[in-house]
């Protein structure tokens, strides 16, 4: 169900690479791992929410990552007033590269590089446009979209449609899409009433009508 914001991980062989370059760092649910250094951070296991904060502004939720995945920076972002982190949703790990072993992959290795600065690329500009939707999408248009992503990027194929098997709440996806946690569940509620997603937890639902929901995400423009 790949398309064209499926972010480009790392396969096991890249980690592996890399892996005797960093320092590896289980963590638990819930624990935060800050992304203000100058290297990537690259994701081992878990699965992992990236977010965005500032002063007396409720977190803003970049997106989700999962193995393979390369998080940027903070300073990526370009604002040095706001914090950027990656929440783990499950027990997982991270791999931390430092700046100086980042440079020599660079130079050693210029395919690596490419691979990682793709994935770091294509996670940004996914930044954008969760952005815009944020700031001009209605509700409803911003939960498809997110089922839609969630679908298209750690789906798999089941009967009825695809299937979402994630150690995710629907806090968690409230938070993806920008809402309360209440009109979260009760704009998934509405979805399953019209036949686009069968079950009201994300852990087995399955995504029914990929492409009604992705017309409602893109409707909400």
């Amino acid at each position: 169900m790949a398309n064209d914001w499926l972010p480009l991980g790392l396969g096991a062989d890249d980690i592996e690479r890399l892996a005797g370059d960093g320092r590896l760092e289980h963590v638990v649910r819930r624990h935060v791992v800050p992304l203000d250094g100058a290297a990537p951070v690259v994701v081992v296991g878990g699965y992992f929410r990236i977010f965005r904060s500032a002063a007396f502004v409720r977190d803003v939720t970049l997106g989700l990552a999962a193995r393979g995945d390369v998080l940027a920076p903070g300073a990526a972002f370009g604002d040095r007033s706001a914090e950027t982190g990656a929440e783990a949703l499950s027990e997982g790990s991270v791999l931390f590269l430092p700046a100086e072993a980042w440079q020599r992959r660079a130079l050693a290795e210029p395919d690596l590089h490419l691979k990682m600065a793709a994935s770091t690329g294509r996670r940004l500009v996914r930044l954008q446009q969760r952005l815009e939707k944020l700031s001009r999408a209605g509700v409803e248009s911003r939960v498809a979209a997110s089922l839609v992503e969630l679908a298209d990027d750690f789906g798999t194929p089941a009967a009825g449609g695809v299937r979402l098997d994630l150690p995710l709440s629907q806090e968690d996806l409230a938070r993806l899409a920008g809402t309360t946690r209440e009109t979260c569940s009760s704009t998934v509620a509405s979805f399953a009433r019209r036949g686009l997603v069968q079950g009201g937890r994300l852990r087995g639902m399955v995504v029914a009508d990929r492409a009604a929901l992705l017309q409602l995400a893109e409707g909400g423009f």
